[in-house]
C-alpha cells in the first residue's frame, strides 16, 4: 500500500523509524519529502494483514510455500511494525541492530531486596554498527525493506508445533529447568534464493531451536544437536539433576543475531552466492591474504578444496570468514551481503528477539541416556545428538532473568556485574527449580507484559 505510493508519487521511505515527519535528510544535507517510516512499514503490513491468513500471521499453524514466502516478505518490508510476535514489538529491538537495552523493573527480583531496573536483553543485531552508522544508499549497502531472501519448506520437514505452559513444566513442583544455548537459524526448508539471486544448490536449514522438531525427533528421539564436548556436558548436566529431579526440562535460549555465523548454514549460503555472482581475482587474493592471516589453513575464495574445508573446520574459523567478508572493503568489492545473508538463515520469528530470550523450545531430557553418535538426521554443524523427548513452547519467550532467576539472584549477590551474566550463564550451566515461586515470578512477567509495562 504504502509502497505502491511511493512508486506511483516517486516518495521515499524516510529510513529513520522514529520520526512522523514527512521530510528525510541525507548524507550531503539535502532535505527532500520522504513518506514516514512508520506509516510506510503500517500500510505494508496493513496489506500483508489482507493477504495471508491470520494463523500464518500468528504462528499457529505450518504455512504453504506460498504462505511462507509472504510471509518472509512482510517481515522484510514492514521494519518496525513487521508481523512479529508481541514480546519482540516491545522490546525496542531493531533489525539492523539498536543498542538500546530492554529495562524491565518487575522481572527481575533479588532476594530480600527492592526491585531493581536490569538490562533483559539487547536486540539481536544482523550487523555489528549501529544504525547510526550503518547508512543504507550505497551499492553494497542495503536497508533492511530492500534485502530479499527465498526460503521453501520442506513437506514434512519439522512436526507440528506444539504449547506447553509454565504451569505444566512446574508439575508437582519437583522438576528442573536447565538451558540450551542456540543461534537462531531456521529448520525444516532451504534457502533458494538471496539478494535476487537464485542459488544452485539450496541451502539445507536445519535450526536452530526448530531441529527439536526435525526428523531428528521422528527417527532417533534427538532434541539438540552440538559439537565438539558439549553434548558430554549437557547430558552430564542431565545426569545430575536427574537424580533428584522428576523431570529434567531443557529449554532453548537465544543467542545473538550474528550467532549463525559459526554455522555451516552461512558458510554454505556465501558459498553458494559467490558461485552466482563470484568476485575478481584481484578482490578474491585481498580477501584471501587477510583472512590467512588469521586463519594460516585457509584454501582461497576460489579452490576446490574450500568447500569441504569449510565444511569441517571448527566454528570460529567460519564466524572468522563471515565476519571478514562483512568489512566495508570486501563489501565494496562485491562479496555476498552479509546482513542480508544472516537474515536468509535467520527464523522468522526470531528475528525480533532479544539475546537471551527463550523457551521456545521446550524438551525433556533423559538421564544416564547415550550421546547419539550418528544421528539418522545428521545436523551438517553439529554432528553429536542429545536424546530427549519435544514437549512444546511458551506462548511467549522469557528473558533469561525469568526464566532462570535464581542463578541471576546468585550473580548479584556475588557482585558481579550484569556485562558478565552471558558468559556466566553458558559456562556455568544453571539449574533452575520448576516450583511455586518459579511460576509467580513468570506469570508476573507475563501480567506486565501484557498491561503494557514493558512498551
Amino acid at each position: 500500500m504504502a509502497g505502491a505510493l511511493s512508486n506511483l508519487l516517486g516518495i521515499q521511505r524516510n529510513p529513520n523509524a522514529l520520526t512522523l515527519l514527512p521530510l528525510a535528510v541525507d548524507e550531503a544535507g539535502d532535505v527532500s519529502f520522504a513518506i514516514p517510516s512508520m506509516a510506510y512499514d503500517a500500510g505494508d503490513a496493513l496489506l500483508d494483514a489482507f493477504t495471508l491468513p491470520a494463523d500464518v500471521y500468528a504462528g499457529r499453524r505450518e504455512p504453504t510455500v506460498e504462505d511462507a514466502t509472504n510471509f518472509s516478505l512482510s517481515l522484510l518490508g514492514s521494519s518496525f511494525l513487521a508481523p512479529a510476535p508481541k514480546n519482540a514489538l516491545r522490546s525496542g529491538a531493531a533489525y539492523l541492530g539498536d543498542p538500546r537495552l530492554i529495562k524491565n523493573p518487575r522481572a527481575v527480583r533479588e532476594a530480600g531486596e527492592d526491585i531493581t531496573e536490569e538490562a533483559i536483553g539487547q536486540g539481536g543485531k544482523l550487523i555489528k554498527t549501529s544504525p547510526k552508522t550503518y547508512k543504507a544508499g550505497k551499492d553494497y549497502k542495503k536497508d533492511l525493506s530492500e534485502m530479499e531472501f527465498e526460503f521453501t519448506p520442506t513437506e514434512g520437514g519439522l512436526m507440528v508445533p506444539k504449547a506447553i505452559t509454565p504451569e505444566e513444566m512446574v508439575g508437582s513442583g519437583g522438576n528442573v529447568l536447565l538451558p540450551l544455548l542456540g543461534d537462531r537459524t531456521s529448520a525444516g526448508g532451504v534457502v533458494t534464493s538471496i539478494g535476487g539471486r537464485k542459488l544452485e544448490n539450496p541451502v539445507n536449514m536445519q535450526g536452530g531451536a526448530d531441529y527439536a522438531r526435525s526428523r531428528a525427533q521422528m527417527d532417533d528421539g534427538s532434541v539438540w544437536a552440538s559439537a565438539e564436548n558439549v553434548p558430554k556436558r549437557i547430558q552430564g548436566q542431565i545426569d545430575a539433576a536427574g537424580k533428584e529431579a522428576d523431570s529434567v526440562y531443557l529449554g532453548y535460549s537465544s543467542m545473538g543475531g550474528r550467532s549463525g555465523d559459526a554455522s555451516t548454514h552461512m558458510s554454505d549460503a556465501i558459498m553458494e552466492q559467490l558461485k552466482v555472482n563470484p568476485v575478481s581475482k584481484k578482490a578474491a587474493k585481498k580477501f584471501d591474504d587477510e583472512l590467512r592471516k588469521v586463519w594460516p589453513d585457509w584454501t582461497g575464495i576460489n579452490s576446490k578444496k574450500t568447500q569441504e574445508l569449510l565444511d569441517t573446520t571448527k566454528q570460529k574459523n567460519r564466524k572468522l570468514f563471515a565476519e571478514l567478508m562483512e568489512k566495508d572493503d570486501y563489501q565494496k568489492l562485491g562479496f555476498p551481503n552479509i546482513a542480508e545473508t544472516r537474515l536468509a538463515i535467520t527464523d522468522p520469528d526470531k528475528l525480533h528477539l532479544p539475546a537471551g530470550y527463550g523457551g521456545q523450545m521446550i524438551s525433556k531430557g533423559i538421564p544416564d541416556a547415550d550421546i547419539n553418535l550418528d544421528p539418522s538426521f545428521a545436523h551438517k554443524t553439529y554432528d553429536k545428538t542429545i536424546r530427549g523427548e519435544y514437549m512444546g513452547g511458551l506462548e511467549e519467550p522469557l528473558p533469561r532473568q525469568v526464566m532462570f532467576p535464581e542463578f541471576h539472584k546468585t550473580l548479584r549477590k556475588e557482585g558481579r556485574h550484569t556485562k558478565e551474566d552471558y558468559y556466566n550463564f553458558e559456562r556455568r550451566g544453571p539449574v533452575q527449580r520448576l516450583d511455586q515461586e518459579w511460576l509467580d515470578g513468570v506469570m508476573q512477567y507475563y501480567d506486565d507484559l501484557e498491561a503494557g509495562k514493558f512498551d
